[in-house]
């Protein structure tokens, strides 16, 4: 009995025993977490960062777009195609297979000065198998100042709004530039800004000696100053419901490095002579409900001298067509003024326009209408240098010595894109653009023509005016909107 009574009560000691191990493993309240939390301060996309007041957003894109008739042949800025066609077969490509994948990051945070904001973009681009990594964001917003690599604040006509191609304007929203800035907002809409950027350079072409009397190893043919201050750009805007208006203008340093003489080395000429360039502009981005609901119409129209690239930033030849096939060669040479021989930089002035309209048929259906005209006027100064660089020493463009010359050149582009947005983060459309060259050197005759091969020793390369076609089509998703 007294065995018994042991035996069970050994059994009940380890029946509590047990229970107790498996309360043990049994799980516990868990203590509260902090989950990620939307932030709705700052529109879709964006969350609290965990046990931070910053809230984050992650987003990107991915895209395929196929051109065609995209080929150009650039050389030192002048724009020419082919003699008799031999540039269509090998001086660019005219179809072009692109894949790109960008990523962005916004991180915002509230302090008592206003909204502090980083942003940055980090993307690849791979072009018929041709792999770019590029940046083309990273600043800092804080109290009203701009700090890194932003959209220039000369800008208010946007490319990408309307079109695929990167068709001849001052839109810097592509690439961005490097910049500090400081906005004003004076109420009712009304900012004004000052913004010191990165200089927009074109280069200065030297009329000078040939380059084996140049005894510092100098490019001719972009003889800018080093960068010595930054470019100077201000603008007033005025933001409200019915759209945005804006005035700019910019100051530029577009001096020479070096006089020239006759072929006196750098060593003898001494420095070039200073000279200020500038541009002004004004344009407008207006919403036209009153046509049709969802419409919008934008404008900009700039004039620069010496400093070129406020009127075409978004070169002819970055995604568009300015390649020039057929029995003629067309060309037209950029730069921001020429250096002439004696001294003194006798500077270009361009002038700009762009507009757009885009037409939404449906919320799923939009098309777009744009355009640009660009006209490059050279000094007399400048344009007599310039032929006589191009008799005489060129190795670019040699012309025949009886050859009418002058320099001075325009061109025009139009196109149309239709997009279709199968649901707001994913798209596809089709843009055309047609180019028209009115030729500088129109009439000449070239003795040889650098880069045209077997046509080099073929005499008569006659310059004329010339056209473009160019189509593409896009696919693009995007991660977060």
């Amino acid at each position: 009995m007294k065995m018994v009574k042991t035996l069970l009560l050994g059994s009940a000691a380890g029946l509590v025993a047990i229970a107790g191990a498996q309360a043990a493993d049994l799980p516990v309240k868990a203590k509260p977490v902090e989950y990620v939390k939307v932030c709705s301060l700052y529109g879709a996309g964006f969350y609290y960062i965990p046990g931070t007041d910053t809230c984050v957003k992650i987003g990107g894109y991915v895209r395929g777009q196929y051109y065609y008739g995209n080929g150009s042949q650039v050389s030192q800025g002048v724009m020419f195609g082919a003699t008799n066609g031999e540039q269509s077969r090998r001086g660019g490509d005219d179809a072009v297979l692109r894949t790109r994948a960008v990523m962005t990051m916004d991180s915002r945070t509230q302090t008592e000065w206003g909204t502090l904001r980083t942003y940055y973009l980090l993307g690849f681009t791979d072009d018929n198998g041709t792999n770019t990594l590029y940046a083309t964001r990273g600043f800092i917003q804080f109290a009203g100042f701009t700090f890194g690599k932003a959209q220039s604040f000369y800008d208010i006509f946007s490319n990408p709004a309307v079109s695929y191609f990167g068709f001849a304007s001052s839109d810097t929203g592509d690439a961005g530039t490097n910049l500090a800035a400081y906005t004003a907002q004076l109420g009712n809409g009304v900012s004004a800004t000052i913004s010191a950027e990165a200089p927009r350079r074109t280069g200065i072409f030297n009329d000078g000696a040939a380059a084996t009397a140049v005894t510092l190893g100098a490019n001719l043919n972009n003889d800018y100053v080093n960068v010595r201050w930054p470019d100077v750009v201000g603008a007033i805007r005025v933001d409200q419901a019915w759209g945005s208006f804006q005035v700019m203008g910019a100051l530029h340093d577009a001096s020479a490095a070096y006089n020239f003489a006759g072929g006196v080395p750098i060593t003898t000429a001494g420095n070039g002579d200073d000279a200020i360039g500038f541009a002004v502009g004004v344009g407008a981005r207006i919403k036209t409900d009153f046509i049709s609901r969802g419409d919008s119409f934008q404008f900009q129209v700039n004039y620069t001298e010496g400093a070129l690239k406020y009127a075409v930033t978004t070169q002819p030849t970055a995604g568009s067509a300015l390649r020039y096939s057929g029995d003629s060669i067309g060309t037209g040479w950029f730069t921001d003024g020429v250096a002439v021989n004696g001294g003194g930089v006798d500077l270009v002035k361009v002038f700009g326009v762009n507009a757009s309209y885009e037409h939404v048929w449906t919320p799923a259906l939009k098309t777009s209408v744009y355009g640009a005209y660009i006209n490059v006027d050279y000094g007399d100064a400048g344009n007599t240098a310039m032929c006589n660089y191009f008799r005489n020493t060129s190795t670019t463009i040699n012309l025949t010595a009886a050859s009418a010359c002058d320099m001075d050149f325009a061109f025009w582009q139009l196109g149309s894109r239709t997009q279709w947005n199968v649901r707001p983060d994913f798209y596809m459309g089709v843009d055309v653009l047609y180019t028209s060259l009115d030729s500088a050197l129109k009439g000449s005759t070239a003795t040889s023509i650098a880069g045209v091969g077997a046509q080099a020793a073929r005499a008569g390369n006659v310059f004329g005016d010339q056209d473009a076609l160019a189509v593409t089509f896009r696919v693009h998703r995007d991660i977060v909107p």
